[in-house]
Order: C-alpha cells, then structure tokens, then sequence
C-alpha cells in the first residue's frame, strides 16, 4: 500500500511539475506574443527601384534579410492576374474565404497525415502571414512556441484585415526559391513578366512551388504532376471549368533556366535545367548607366546607412540621370572606339547641369567593360589624375581676379627655378612642344596655344599658396607643399566629376557647384526621405567668371596670328557657342578636354588603367585630337532641341577687338571682354599692316604646330586675310 501511495504521489508531483513548467512556459510566450499593432507598422524589406529624372526604372537594388540577399517587389493585389491569385489560394487554402484566420479542417487533415508518416502542414494563408511577418524569427522550423504563436494571431489578424488584404500581404511575403520573395519577383524570374500577365498555368506552376520552391524548381517533372492535380481540384471546386484546365494544361510554359517540350496533350516529353541559378534576380539589376548606378547606391550608404537602404530597401530613389543624354553617350563613346582610341585606353564621361550640379549623363568606361571601377569618380584610387593643361584656365582666371586683363601680357622664354628634386637643383620648363616664342604675349594667347611657361610665369607672380587655395576652392585635390608645377596640372588630382563641376563656374556667374546625382528618396509609404537642393559656393565674381568664359570661347574659335591654327576647332558645334580646354599629362597618361556651353558641363577622359604612357599609331597621342571630337559629339546630340546662346556679359564690361600677340586694341583683330578702364591701348600697327605666316610647302596653307618652322614657307599678308589660307 505504501509503495502505491508513493508512486501515485510521485506521479501527482510530477504532473503537477510538468504543469507548472508548462504554464510558466505558455505564460512567457504569452508574454512575448507580438502586438497585431506591429503589422500596421510592418515594413516588409524589399527591392529598391531606381529611377530616371524621367521616372523611366533604370536598376534595382536587391535587399538583404537575415545575411541572405533577397529580392522582393512589392504589389497590390489588383495588379496581380486572378487567374494565378486563383491557383494559389486553391492550393494552399482552399476555404480561406471561409474560415476565420485557422482552418480546422486542413489542420486535422495534416494531423492525420504526419501520424501515418507523411509530413504534411496545415497552416491557412493567415498563419503564413503571421509566419513570415510577425514570427520570422521563429520561421523554418516547426516548433510548439511558433504553433501556440501563429493560432492566436491569425485570429487576431482576420480580425483586423480584410480577406482581401491578407491575400495582398501573402502574395508580397511568400518565398519562391532563390532569393524571391513575393510573386512580383517570382513572376519576373520564372517567367520574364509583370504578375498582372501571369496566365492560369503560370500560376499553377507558380503555386505548385511554394510548399518547397528550391527542390520542386530542379523537379520539373515533380511540379507539372502537382500543377495537374491542381487544376483538377480547381475544376472540382469550381474555380474554373474543364475547358479552362484543359487549356492551362496544354500550354507549354518554359520556366527561366529550363529547355522544355510538350506534346499536342500538354505532357512533359522532354526536360533539361540549363540554368539552376535562374530562380535568383541579379544582387543589382542594371537597365542603362551601370556605373551611374554604382554611385547611387554608395550615395544611398552613406547617406542612409546599409542597414536602411539593403536590411529594410523599399526605397523609390528619384535620380538626375537623363536617359536620352546617357545614350548619347554612350554613342559617342562607341563612335570614338570605332575611329580609334589609343592602344588599352579607356574613357570616361560626365556631362551636368552648370546650374544645378545635376549629373544628366556619367560613363564610367567604355560601353561594355566589365566590373564596377569608376573611371569618372575612382581615377587614382580616387585621388584623381593630373588634369595637364585642362588646369590652366583655372590659372588665368584667378589672374583675371587679382585685376589682370585678357591683354595682360606674361613671358615666353627659357626660365629656372630652384628645385631639389631636379638632378642639378634647377627645373627648366618647357612647352609641350620643347620651343619658346622668346617673346612676351597676352594671358589668352598663351592660353590659345596652351604654352606651359606662361601659365608658370603667371602663376609665380600671383603667389603658389594663393593659386593652391584657389584650386582647392574649385575642387581641385592640391598637394599639401604645392610648387609652380600645379599651374600645368603637377600634383593636382582631378577626376571627370570633379573637373565637370569646377568648369560649370565659367557659364553659371562664378558658382562651384557639388555634383547631384539624386533627387529625391522615398520610403515604400512615399514618404519623402530626402530631396536635393542645389550646394553652391562661391568661386568668383560674376564679372572673373565671365572673362574666363570668354578666354575659354577664345581656346576655341580664336585664329593663331601667327597661322598655327585653333587647337580644340574640332570641338566646335554648330548653332552653338562652346568654350573648352583641352590637357595632357606627361607622357600622354591622360588625355582631357573639358568643355562648358549653355545648359551643359561636360568631361572626357581617356587613359589607361595602369596609369601608363600611351601611344596610337606608334605616336604620343593629342589631346586635341582624340578628346574633342568625343566631346562634341555629345553635347550636340544630348542637347539637341534644347536654347542655345550663352551667358551674357554682366554690367561693366566691353567688348574690344584686340592684337592677341602684343594685347593692342585693333580693329581687325580678335574680340575679347574687358573690364571698363581696362581696355587695350590702339594698336601702333596701321589697318592694313601685315604680318608673317607660315605656309605648308607646296601649297598655300597655313601650317599646323607639327611642321618645323625651318620647313615653312614665310608669307607677309595683311591680318584680315589671314583665314584665307586655312586648309582644314
């Protein structure tokens, strides 16, 4: 009797231990139930879209959840086909319109099931909700907590939604294999189309994978078998007639990444899976402008951080790009391939409002290349590269702001200056050509023809740390113990986004604008997160701004007095005013022209990766002949149809025809602006004087700054007849 009494004891103290532990157990997953007032709030992570200034889509930008990349475009449920909404709910929760969140039937039914050894579940289309919102941390295994979890919810949820907004959360909130989450996603890689196409056999095919998508996705076979006994259960049911599965049956849908035939009944005759990534959408899907793009989202981390823009994602991102100036682009960059660039060069380009900063077009590289290096932010590490001559209108305009004129006139000769880094402590330098005029000439004539020693001379006498601050202030990157080197582009790091924004202050009244390449964010809500407004600062007055316009006109229209011809002339665009530098580092390692019009600043580069001298038909290469042409092809084309004219003259400046070798007034010389009480003196050369020309041999044609001067014939003709003798 005593060991009866023991033994019921013990079993009393063990029920009543068991009892305990499992009420103090459901008493905390009570207590950490979620608020249903969480899903109200719930921000699902999905796809970021890019857009076009247009609202043209031009990228996506995958999510990531829990370490995994996914990718998951949110849609409403009117916007997907109820032919495939059909099939899904047949599939997975055949009485979801009639029951109230929990369907004790198909939870017997799966019971039944897992006694007899088939593992079966059971959960309605709420309680997947509930799974994959509210429990995701629960989600993948089937445990008691998330069973006593899900019940309650899902009541609670039906409560609160309508059917029809349960069915919308669940169709953004399935998985579909991969990294798809939701049938927008599911519908663009299985099928290449919007939910709204999708046909009653895609969407059985489509709700034929959801109890196990990745393993069903390699099992064609497996999944048209289960799409059959689909559409029987349907016509059973009456969701659709017979002839209406009949159909669906014998459609012979090819999923991505699968080569499939059917015979004339809609069976399986053959299957091949060619493709097993194919239930997977690229991390980043590009349309147009990919390295644009990679410079969206590093803006969308740095401004957001990677846990809002990757971890949650939704967001709509409103950009500058303009579709039709990217393609222009692009074309131009072919066409320069075509003519041909020099030996394992490539090329970058940026074009931008001189306004606004807005960046309407940014090429990277050339069409095609591979890889996310950006050539148009990235160049030197993104230190930039030296810029060469292209630096040199920076020089005279800061010139022009410490009271100088465009007749200012500065020495070409042979100069030296102490330098410790040159073998005998002195550098000479030289023009690109290795020659001197040995004469002094006006500030734009050295500009005209790009001469080093001027711009050198020029900047000595307005001090190196002032020019420094000056380029600094312009966005330049500048050496911390700059020298004089920095007035011909040494030690200064520029890339094509730099160089477009700084050259914008030449049409925009002085301004250095920040380059914007976003316009506005919003959130899945359409709450604006974020909206640009143009960063500004100051440079130069309107009137320093305008003369170094003018000197920039001057690089590219002006006439050589001395008949060497126009350096950037194959930049010049009809109906158009341009102005533009051209640049070349040593040895040709970059190849620059930036130039600026109405309504466009815009940048090409061409060099090597590797930083390396180039060569082009066994020569060094010219700035002003593989640059230009670039250039000038897309401005024209991206502003096609679009108000030319250019800046106009600000108050307290004229215009004076002037002598662009020795800086006299001239009636038939060269126009240029000036600050009034700054205007050139009259010219001691009478009207009709003439000056010295050198001609090609045997013919009359003026000669470019190849030939040796030793090879020349020498013609004096008056100054006005001067274009007569051009050949070009």
């Amino acid at each position: 009797m005593k060991l009866r009494r023991y033994l019921l004891l013990a079993f009393l103290a063990a029920f009543l231990g068991t009892a305990v532990a499992a009420a103090i157990v459901v008493r905390g997953w009570t207590r950490d139930l979620p608020s249903l007032d969480a899903l109200e709030n719930l921000r699902l992570t999905s796809t970021t879209t890019v857009f076009a200034r247009d609202g043209t889509p031009i990228a996506q930008l995958a999510s990531e959840e829990g370490g995994i990349t996914i990718t998951r475009m949110l849609v409403k449920l009117e916007d997907v086909s109820p032919a495939a909404v059909a099939a899904i709910v047949a599939s997975e929760d055949q009485r979801f319109f009639r029951h109230y969140g929990i369907d004790w039937i198909r939870i017997a039914g799966a019971f039944w099931q897992t006694l007899r050894g088939n593992l079966q579940g059971g959960s309605s289309i709420s309680v997947q909700v509930i799974k994959n919102t509210l429990l995701r941390n629960l989600s993948g295994v089937r445990t008691l907590e998330r069973k006593f979890k899900e019940l309650p919810l899902a009541i609670q949820l039906e409560r609160l939604y309508s059917k029809e907004e349960i069915l919308e959360m669940y169709l953004n909130v399935s998985f579909w294999g991969g990294n798809l989450w939701g049938i927008r996603a599911a519908s663009e890689a299985y099928f290449g189309k919007d939910p709204a196409e999708l046909t009653l056999a895609e969407g059985a095919y489509l709700a034929a994978l959801i109890p196990g998508p990745n393993a069903r996705f390699r099992d064609l076979p497996r999944v048209r078998r289960r799409m059959k006994a689909l559409l029987d259960q349907m016509v059973r049911e009456g969701w659709i007639t017979r002839a209406m599965a009949d159909a669906a049956w014998r459609e012979p849908i090819v999923p991505g990444g699968w080569k499939a035939e059917y015979d004339a009944e809609g069976n399986l005759v053959s299957a091949e899976l060619l493709d097993p990534g194919a239930n997977s959408l690229p991390d980043l899907e590009v349309e147009v402008a990919p390295h644009f793009v990679y410079e969206i989202r590093k803006e969308l981390i740095r401004r957001f951080g990677r846990a809002k823009v990757f971890g949650q994602g939704g967001l709509r991102v409103y950009t500058t790009l303009d579709v039709e100036m990217q393609r222009a682009a692009e074309e131009a960059a072919q066409a320069a391939v075509k003519r041909g660039l020099p030996e394992g060069a490539q090329l970058a380009l940026v074009g931008l409002d001189p306004e606004t900063g807005e960046v309407y077009a940014l090429l990277g590289a050339l069409p095609g290349t591979e890889g996310e290096f950006n050539r148009a932010t990235q160049l030197g590490d993104g230190k930039g590269r030296s810029p060469g001559s292209s630096i040199k209108p920076f020089v005279y305009t800061a010139a022009l702001g410490a009271g100088w004129s465009q007749a200012s006139m500065v020495e070409d000769k042979e100069v030296s200056f102490p330098d410790p880094t040159q073998p005998d402590g002195v550098w000479k330098p030289k023009n690109y050509d290795g020659t001197y005029l040995d004469r002094a000439v006006t500030i734009r004539y050295a500009m005209d023809r790009s001469l080093n020693v001027p711009a050198i001379l020029t900047a000595d006498a307005l001090g190196v740390r002032r020019l420094a601050g000056e380029l600094q202030a312009a966005g330049f990157q500048v050496p911390k113990n700059p020298g004089l080197s920095i007035a011909i582009g040494g030690g200064i790091g520029a890339t094509p986004l730099q160089m477009a924004a700084a050259y914008a202050a030449f049409v925009n009244g002085g301004w250095r604008v920040e380059p914007q390449l976003i316009l506005r964010v919003e959130d899945q809500q359409g709450h604006v997160l974020y909206e640009a407004r143009p960063l500004r600062q100051r440079l130069w007055n309107p009137d320093v701004a305008y003369l170094g316009w003018d000197m920039l006109k001057g690089y590219v229209y002006d006439e050589d007095p001395l008949g060497r011809g126009n350096l950037a002339w194959r930049a010049r665009i009809p109906g158009r005013v341009v102005g533009g530098k051209t640049g070349t580092s040593n040895n040709a390692r970059d190849l620059w022209f930036a130039g600026v019009t109405r309504g466009m600043s815009a940048v090409v580069w061409v060099g090597r990766d590797d930083n390396q001298p180039m060569q082009m038909n066994g020569r060094e290469p010219s700035s002003s002949v593989v640059n230009p042409p670039i250039w000038r092809q897309f401005v024209e084309n991206a502003l096609r149809g679009r108000p030319a004219g250019e800046p106009a003259a600000p108050e307290g400046l004229v215009k004076v025809r002037m002598d662009l070798l020795n800086g006299e007034a001239n009636a038939v010389g060269t126009p240029a602006y000036f600050r009034i009480g700054h205007t050139p003196m009259p010219s001691t050369l009478p009207v009709g004087a003439s000056i010295l020309i050198g001609l090609e041999p045997g013919r009359d044609c003026l000669a470019g700054p190849g030939w040796p001067p030793e090879q020349l014939r020498w013609k004096a003709v008056p100054p006005g007849e001067v274009a007569r003798y051009r050949c070009d």
